[in-house]
């Protein structure tokens, strides 16, 4: 009971850091935190008789970089140097499953000029899982070398996360291996892609 009471504490927090309305979206760079703000503020607030004004109006302007920077922005190729680096995708389970974007980043990566390269399993996870990974290692770690290997099969020069969990366990794993593939969050990737003005 303390744990939902502090996490609505902080749900209040935030909404009401948003309560101005003076902006359209929000957008997050960590699908985690997307999907959490997305979907469970609202189970957190339920059963709760006092729900904080304006839940509906904060959850409904989440959205993740991914589906802002093509659904909303509608990115086109000619803002990106077209480099063509061979770019493996890992889906972070809290975007694929979580708020169910598919599209958005492969869509993405093309747009900023890389030619996307389908891996095996890409939407399986990573084994970092928050805590997961901490209370677990040893299960963490075989399904990362699964992830990686998959990867590493299509030899591409990047392997691009929407989640900086997914990052750190990623470019963690492949430092490891001492592999020439570097992992980037996909924000990373279209600020280096971007042309210069």
């Amino acid at each position: 009971a303390a744990e939902e009471e502090t996490a609505q504490e902080v749900a209040r927090q935030n909404i009401n850091a948003f309560a101005s309305g003076k902006h359209d979206h929000i957008v997050t760079l960590c699908a985690s935190c997307a999907s959490h703000l997305k979907h469970n503020y609202l189970k957190l607030f339920a059963l709760a008789e006092d729900k904080p004004a304006g839940l509906k109006a904060f959850t409904d302007k989440i959205v993740d970089f991914s589906s802002f920077m093509v659904d909303v922005l509608k990115l086109d190729g000619s803002l990106f140097v077209p480099r063509n680096q061979k770019t493996a995708y890992h889906a972070p389970c809290h975007l694929c499953r979580g708020l169910e974007i598919i599209d958005a980043p492969r869509n993405l990566l093309k747009t900023a000029g890389l030619d996307y390269v389908a891996t095996r399993d890409e939407d399986v996870c990573c084994g970092f899982g928050g805590s997961y990974s901490v209370d677990f290692p040893e299960i963490s770690a075989e399904i990362l070398k699964k992830k990686l290997d998959n990867v590493a099969a299509v030899d591409p020069e990047l392997l691009v996360t929407d989640c900086p969990g997914c990052v750190m366990q990623l470019r963690g794993g492949m430092d490891k291996r001492g592999s020439k593939i570097q992992v980037k969050h996909i924000a990373e990737v279209l600020a280096e892609n971007k042309k210069k003005p």
